[in-house]
């Protein structure tokens, strides 16, 4: 068998499993702690000399536990290794290699020494602890603009992988490293009044912080030896907050899981374009292979259902939302349709004919903010905010509400197309901002506990689809 191994190092492994070798080789690495981002020495000694060796990381994979698209389960992990380089030691069976720590979970690596094609021999190995640490962007913003604070080596251990930032003393939001590897990112407001402010990272696996990290923890601090708290300064801006605006959609399409089944399997084919987007959104719906010269009904679907009531939540049709259409000679069709206003995720579409469903799409629905009135007032105003576009899933349906950067409450996209809330202006005159997140309503594992609370790293660790968050400025006037 040529698998690239010298006749030499066969014979060494060959004994080595035979239980014959004379010694394991020994690693090293020159820090027993360290962050992600920095550069150590790892030092190999007594091993075979002149040879070929694959140096191997172990470490994890993560992930959110969803199941059918809807239930968050919780944070997954799965056991992963990767090679991260090749060394060839000297005449004296040494090396000496310098590595930077990649992006990765925090915690305990092992890393082990391999010969070079060998998948089940080990010639020395070692530990490595990965601390987690913080970074902010900058220390001066306007006011209205955001700070971003990015996590690195969080997770995956139920203590290491909830963390929560706290704005003067008050906590706005969690942020987590289930997904991208322990890497999370969050932003944070640049709330009022102009002046300093304390922005500071905490930690506890019950999601709300535990103000001992940093004297008495088991754990030890939030970030080893390095910040996790910052003095901020808050400028006055040179223009007007925006008033209300989403972030950045993203182009997806509708999970196939929520599309319910057809009566009958035909060659008809049905898609739609764009495959996501607002209510509102124009739209196209083709049909092809369809029998000529017949009508089709094509039957837009919403759902409905209420998981604290239990009753479970279907698709249910609204006959009226789309139009009926005529095939041509070729059996193929194309309307356009505007998106009706409903709740969001995926939106079935499908195409009946004499009242049996033949062909199904489906349109990813995003959510829209309908109304944010008035944008200015005295303490005590009243502010009307209507969103749609709010998906049923756990993963979506509880948008959290923060006023200042101080939680407020949420919203359930499971009772109406449009969601209205009223809140009440307060503070000292001035711009006062209200920011809304994606939340987790329900998480079946009890810890750590994600739900119900806003999710600050919703831009890059929020399951199964990216969702915007909602931002709206208010002036409060004299």
């Amino acid at each position: 068998m040529d698998d690239g191994v010298s006749p030499e190092v066969r014979e060494k492994i060959d004994k080595h499993r035979e239980g014959r070798s004379e010694h394991r080789g020994t690693l090293v690495v020159s820090d027993a702690e360290a962050y992600v981002g920095d550069t150590v020495t790892l030092e190999g000694r007594n091993l075979p000399e002149n040879a070929d060796v694959d140096v191997i990381w172990h470490t994890a994979e993560g992930m959110w536990g969803v199941l059918e698209a809807n239930e968050v389960v919780g944070a997954q992990y799965q056991p992963r290794k990767e090679q991260l380089t090749s060394v060839t030691t000297d005449e004296n069976g040494r090396f000496t290699e310098e590595w930077q720590i990649p992006e990765d979970y925090g915690g305990e690596h092992r890393i082990e020494l391999r010969p070079k094609g060998d998948e089940e021999s080990t010639l020395a190995e070692t530990k490595l602890q990965i601390l987690p640490w913080f970074e902010i962007d900058r220390t001066e913003a306007e006011l209205g603009e955001f700070f971003t604070v990015t996590g690195y080596g969080l997770g995956p251990n139920v203590i290491t992988n909830n963390y929560q930032i706290a704005w003067d003393n008050g906590m706005v939001g969690i942020m987590t490293g289930v997904q991208n590897r322990g890497t999370a990112t969050a932003e944070v407001r640049a709330v009022g009044p102009p002046g300093k402010h304390v922005l500071q990272v905490w930690r506890n696996y019950r999601g709300v912080p535990f103000l001992q990290n940093n004297t008495q923890s088991p754990f030890g601090p939030v970030a080893g030896g390095r910040k996790s708290s910052w003095t901020v300064e808050v400028t006055e801006p040179e223009s007007e907050p925006e008033s209300a605006w989403l972030d950045p959609m993203w182009d997806e399409g509708p999970l196939s899981v929520h599309l319910p089944d057809i009566d009958e399997e035909t060659d008809a084919e049905l898609e739609i374009s764009p495959t996501s987007g607002q209510p509102g959104t124009d739209a196209f719906i083709t049909g092809r292979n369809f029998p000529a010269d017949t009508e089709v009904n094509l039957i837009w679907h919403s759902h409905e259902g209420h998981r604290v009531k239990g009753i479970d939540i279907t698709p249910v049709p609204m006959p009226e939302a789309l139009p009926t259409v005529t095939t041509d000679e070729d059996g193929a069709f194309q309307v356009e349709v505007e998106i009706p206003t409903d709740i969001g995720a995926t939106r079935p579409i499908t195409a009946e004919i004499d009242g049996k469903s033949v062909a199904k799409a489906g349109f990813m629905m995003q959510p829209k903010i309908e109304t944010f009135s008035p944008t200015e007032g005295p303490v005590g105003t009243e502010i009307e905010i209507e969103i749609s576009g709010v998906g049923w899933p756990t993963y979506g349906n509880a948008y959290y509400f923060v006023y200042d950067n101080k939680p407020l409450g949420y919203i359930c996209g499971l009772e109406a197309a449009v969601n209205r809330t009223v809140l009440q202006a307060a503070g000292e005159p001035g711009w006062h901002f209200i920011d809304v997140y994606p939340s987790f309503f329900q998480v079946q594992e009890d810890e750590p506990d994600f739900e119900l609370k806003p999710h600050l790293s919703y831009l890059d660790n929020h399951p199964i689809r990216p969702l915007p968050a909602a931002h709206f400025a208010f002036e409060i006037t004299e």
